[in-house]
């Protein structure tokens, strides 16, 4: 079993530049994400990603690889950001010919995928939103 890793890793640093909601006049400040830890998970990687004003502190997203769970995390703040759902990776396990994801949702709840990768079954539960 690998040990987690803690620690500012660049996951495609995400900025209010990048991932701000459109400008209108009464808004408050646009929240930003940053990246904030990764660690080795059953079938791939967990990024977690820090973020402000979205209803979840955290994002985490899950891959095959780190770069397909970074962009997996990065998706779903770009869509809480975008105004809708903010969800996270609440959970993953293996299944019989591949994985099964399963998102918590602020106000979607629990929202699942399966295929044969773990990023595949992350973009599944995604869609599912």
């Amino acid at each position: 079993m690998r040990k987690s890793r803690i620690g500012l890793v660049m996951v495609g640093a995400l900025t209010v530049a990048n991932l701000a909601l459109p400008a209108v006049a009464s808004a408050a400040p646009a929240a930003g994400c940053s990246a904030f830890m990764n660690s080795a998970v059953s079938g791939g990687y967990k990024a977690t990603l820090t973020c402000n004003g979205i209803g979840l502190s955290f994002i985490d997203g899950l891959g095959t690889t780190l770069t397909d769970a970074s962009g997996e995390a990065r998706a779903l703040a770009q869509i809480a950001l975008g105004g809708g759902d903010t969800c996270s990776a609440f959970m993953h396990a293996t299944a019989p010919g591949g994985y099964n994801v399963t998102l918590t949702c602020v106000d979607t709840g629990l929202v699942s995928g399966s295929s044969t990768t773990l990023t595949d079954a992350s973009r599944a539960a995604r869609a599912s939103i």
